[in-house]
């Protein structure tokens, strides 16, 4: 028979109590700092969050025309487009003009409100029949800045 006298019997240890001896005797490691590609399978050493707001603009909700709300149903010239990731600098929207805006697109300086593509009818490529009367700020996102600075991006 086979002496087994080395073989030292231990007792079964509770879950929480292994945890706690894990968590005594481990020890944090100094973060590093990977590339986006290197850091699959990794975990954040501490949150990221956001520090400016993003889209930095107000931006359009819906695909149609950046308009003057005061101007009202009618015929308009399109002056320009604005699309997502577009910056439209040095565009302006004047009374008896309109821009055609895509969703996320900046909203032109001197607009202030967006027409639906669905309320509209194209007349030509530059010219656009308004169908409906807009009200200041509608389907227009503003910027707010309070709401995304410090937003949580990455925990």
């Amino acid at each position: 028979m086979a002496d087994h006298s080395c073989v030292k019997s231990t007792a079964m240890i509770s879950s929480d109590e292994a945890l706690k001896t894990v968590l005594e005797v481990a020890r944090c490691l100094p973060p590093i700092v990977v590339s986006l590609h290197d850091a699959m399978g990794k975990v954040l050493a501490q949150d990221i969050r956001a520090s400016d707001p993003l889209p930095p603009y107000p931006a359009s909700i819906k695909d149609g025309y950046a308009v003057v709300a005061s101007d009202g149903p009618g015929e308009y010239p399109v002056i320009t487009e604005s699309r997502a990731g577009n910056d439209g600098v040095g565009v302006t929207v004047t009374p008896g003009t309109v821009a055609y805006v895509t969703t996320g697109g900046p909203i032109p300086d001197g607009a202030d409100a967006v027409v639906q593509v669905e309320d509209t009818e194209k007349i030509e490529s530059k010219r656009v029949k308004i169908k409906v009367k807009a009200r200041k700020g509608a389907d227009i996102r503003p910027v707010v800045l309070v709401h995304y600075l410090f937003f949580l991006i990455i925990k």
